[in-house]
């Protein structure tokens, strides 16, 4: 009995020690996720329209699940102004939220920046556009994103941003990183944006084509989520199918800062009424979750070497 006892022990010291060496990948809460998608895209929520009664009530909802698992986020209002051909310019008023998790030196160094927009179409003509994927998937992905630094620590600072008013021009983006310039610190930006709709469980990566030093981190991400993470989608060269100017993460590339997007390829539900809840394949999207914290946790770890300053306008 005591020779077992010795071997046990043995065993586990081992283990311990291959641990150390060999960690697994950090902890990511899909039912936080899944949950969150669900709620944001019911029809209470009218399809998140920004600045919307449907929208406010998405931001209050937000804000109570991101309090609940450490603080409440600050709230960043912003104006904008859209213009599009043939119509008379108008105003949007929304709200991006914001939560810090501190890295060992806080304010100092190397910022990532993760981000999702919230908003989507809203009522139109009479129709209620829920947004399940586009991007109820990337808020709910974000949740857990969060819940995963505060359980085990960045090195660097992690700004994590639900955006408003991705459907009207980035606005919120854009808003977002005017803000962020004044401070001169370097910085990535993961975004995630349609990260669930794919039956074949396929999943696209857009930035290594500008960063290539991604290509391989995002690799790393991808083992053990269940998910094909393929490459492509930001090929200037081919503007149909180039994605570097499709989603949030578009201002930050605008500024010279390398870029992560996450996003299924477009689907029969995209911008359609019919993006509900129950057409997400929930196996896609919790490896989806997955894949986001590896990713963040992945390039928090690298962020020395990778992040870049804003560049002037």
């Amino acid at each position: 009995m005591k020779r077992v006892l010795l071997i046990s022990a043995v065993a586990t010291t081992s283990a311990v020690a291959l641990a150390a060496c060999n960690p697994g990948p950090p902890k990511a809460d899909t039912e936080l996720a899944v949950q969150a998608l669900k709620t944001l895209s019911d029809d209470v929520m009218q399809g998140r329209g920004v600045g919307t009664d449907g929208g406010k009530r998405a931001i209050r909802y937000l804000e109570a699940q991101i309090d609940a698992l450490g603080d409440a986020p600050a709230r960043q209002p912003f104006t904008a102004t859209i213009a599009y051909p043939d119509q008379e310019p108008f105003d949007i008023n929304g709200v991006n939220l914001i939560s810090i998790v501190k890295g060992k030196t806080p304010g100092e160094g190397p910022e990532l920046v993760v981000t999702a927009h919230f908003d989507h179409l809203g009522v139109r003509d009479g129709k209620l556009y829920n947004g399940a994927d586009d991007n109820a998937s990337g808020a709910g992905a974000l949740l857990s994103v969060y819940k995963s630094f505060l359980e085990d620590r960045p090195d660097h600072d992690v700004r994590i941003v639900w955006l408003d008013g991705e459907e009207r021009r980035l606005s919120g983006a854009y808003h977002l990183v005017g803000e962020l310039a004044a401070d001169g610190r370097p910085r990535v930006n993961l975004n995630l944006d349609m990260i669930s709709q794919n039956e074949d469980g396929e999943i696209y990566m857009a930035g290594a084509r500008h960063t290539p030093e991604l290509k391989p981190l995002v690799e790393r991400a991808g083992k053990g989520t269940g998910l094909s993470v393929r490459f492509g989608h930001d090929d200037p060269a081919d503007p149909p199918n180039d994605w570097t100017t499709q989603s949030d993460h578009a201002a930050f590339h605008a500024r010279g800062v390398p870029f992560v997007y996450f996003g299924v390829e477009d689907h029969p539900h995209y911008h359609q009424p019919t993006d509900d809840f129950d057409t997400i394949p929930l196996q896609t999207y919790r490896g989806a979750v997955q894949l986001t914290v590896n990713a963040a946790h992945l390039l928090d770890a690298e962020l020395g070497t990778l992040a870049k300053p804003l560049s002037a306008d």
